[in-house]
């Protein structure tokens, strides 16, 4: 087996919590407050550095193999977008019980047509690829879950796609973490962010579950996070939580507002009367991470009914965690929504679909802010839902797919990403195949700021993606540094669906490093550039 980096750098811990660490009894509605857990003790990080290097061919994909219809099993799709035409997918290619690969193809524009793209020379059964956008340029980021054999289960992948349409930008490396007891990872997910200065390595976060034997403590099904470190691009961290065992379903997302991560699994509640398995949360900010300040907040979400196969999303302080649960009849499964509207500080719950015939399963979910959009199966049939009001109320489900009862019923059956992108893996020619579609945005403005340039002052482009009129969106240009004039500027802009609008800070004056900030309707978006009277130079 080729691999390209070997990297173990490792943060071991236990965390103790309270025996009774859940809701308090609230008879009168159906799902709890969460209440946040304290923490007994602090992890205690231990580092270690790259092990050594080994190269990693990149095969391209033969033009004999179509993109994803082949005779043999295609399943588990990911995909994402860069919101600027360039689409990005994965799924696995499995050949037999003891061979499956990670296949990646493309599109340049918006899906209406896929180029293959490649696969890496693995020997063995990889499945569960994950995929998202960096957060700038064209850069996708990915990983997928090991062979069982592969380092014991616990080799860790991180793919890094520079330009989707050369191979020569791609590249794999991967981690072995068996010096740590590490072993049997299940299904990852993985959230990217780029707004990280100078550290163009720091891809992002990867969540994971599995097993651990370390040192004096051992977990089986346990929550693990991976990340780069911020200060070298030849090592990284493992944290992981014997204190909750039986976890399982791994999702994550950055909101890329702030930099707050929200990670989620579903895990038997051993501090529930009934032992029931609910949402456990954790919610952290990646910048402390970054100065190796050890900081996150559990939760737990959910009632007496039995929650699984959350789904996480979060844009500009709006937080969604959907997940199948039985809130109507006891196993029967309905999708259902928690939702926050001030970083995770509060939550409050609404139900997407429950028909009482039928079991809706298998969430999936995009977050814009104000405006989300979640898809779900019934009956072998993809639905679609929109909310406009942050998850408080939900449009009438649609169906997606044009041939009834197709899709494959099953965990990672399908994904929906940014823009409405929308890939599954379908049973309608007899054999499992990934079909795309794309089910659009939620109605409602969605407020995005494509860049910041310099010059004379400072000026940021905000475009509306959505399908309303944005009113009276509120802006502002921050300068932090030795400016003298014009250090903050603020005003309201209406902007047309569809279209871009130019912001400018005026007359500016200062001298030496600067550092950006630009806002508009909840979105932020930051730079550095050097202050020379009235110009602002080198911005990115």
């Amino acid at each position: 087996m080729f691999r390209k980096a070997i990297i173990v750098l490792c943060i071991g811990v236990l965390l103790l919590l309270p025996a009774h660490g859940f809701f308090g009894e609230e008879k009168e509605k159906p799902f709890y407050t969460p209440i946040k857990m304290s923490r007994e003790r602090m992890p205690i990080p231990v580092k270690a550095e790259m092990a050594g290097k080994v190269e990693m061919s990149m095969m391209a994909m033969p033009s004999s193999i179509p993109v994803a219809n082949t005779e043999n099993t295609e399943m588990h799709p990911s995909v994402e977008t860069d919101g600027d035409g360039t689409v990005f997918a994965a799924y696995t290619l499995q050949m037999d019980i003891l061979n499956a690969n990670i296949m990646y193809i493309y599109s340049q524009d918006n899906g209406a047509t896929w180029q293959e793209g490649g696969y890496f020379n693995l020997e063995g059964a990889y499945d569960y690829p994950a995929i998202d956008y960096w957060g700038s340029g064209g850069t996708f980021i990915g990983t997928f879950a090991p062979d069982p054999s592969d380092c014991d289960g616990a080799a860790q992948y991180v793919l890094r796609v520079d330009d989707v349409t050369d191979p020569t930008t791609w590249s794999l490396v991967d981690w072995d973490w068996t010096d740590y007891n590490q072993r049997d990872r299940e299904s990852p997910d993985r959230a990217g962010y780029s707004d990280v200065g100078d550290a163009t390595w720091w891809y992002g976060v990867i969540a994971d579950t599995g097993s651990s034997d370390y040192a004096d403590s051992a977990g089986e099904h346990i929550p693990i996070f991976n990340w780069p470190d911020y200060t070298s691009d030849s090592s990284g961290w493992i944290w992981w939580w014997d204190s909750f065992p039986n976890s399982a379903h791994a999702c994550i997302d950055i909101d890329r507002s702030n930099g707050v991560l929200y990670a989620a699994w579903d895990q038997y509640n051993e501090s529930r009367p009934d032992y029931g398995r609910d949402i456990l949360l954790a919610i952290a900010d990646v910048h402390d991470w970054w100065q190796e300040i050890w900081e996150i907040n559990w939760y737990y979400l959910g009632g007496s009914e039995d929650n699984t196969y959350p789904d996480v999303a979060a844009e500009n302080g709006y937080i969604y965690v959907v997940c199948q649960a039985d809130i109507t009849i006891p196993g029967k499964q309905d999708i259902i929504c928690f939702y926050s509207h001030d970083g995770g500080k509060t939550w409050e719950t609404s139900t997407i679909a429950a028909d009482p015939a039928k079991d809706e399963v298998y969430p999936s979910i995009v977050a814009y802010g104000e405006g989300a959009t979640c898809t779900f199966l019934i009956d072998g049939d993809i639905y679609v839902s929109h909310t406009t009001d942050g998850g408080v109320t939900w449009s009438e489900a649609k169906k997606v797919n044009d041939e009834d009862g197709s899709v494959y019923n099953g965990y990672r059956t399908l994904k929906l990403a940014t823009a409405g992108n929308i890939m599954w893996t379908d049973m309608r020619n007899g054999n499992a195949d990934v079909y795309y579609d794309s089910v659009g945005y939620p109605p409602t403005p969605i407020i995005t700021i494509k860049d910041i340039a310099g010059g004379f002052g400072v000026k940021a482009t905000i475009a509306n993606t959505g399908t309303a009129n944005a009113e009276n969106v509120e802006w502002s240009i921050t300068l932090d540094g030795l400016v003298f004039m014009g250090k903050e500027k603020s005003g309201n802009v209406n902007i047309a669906a569809g279209s871009e609008v130019t912001i400018k800070s005026g007359l500016v004056f200062g001298i030496g490093p600067v550092s950006i900030t630009a806002k508009a309707g909840g979105a932020t978006k930051t730079a550095s550039g050097m202050a020379v009277g009235p110009f602002i130079l080198g911005v990115g």
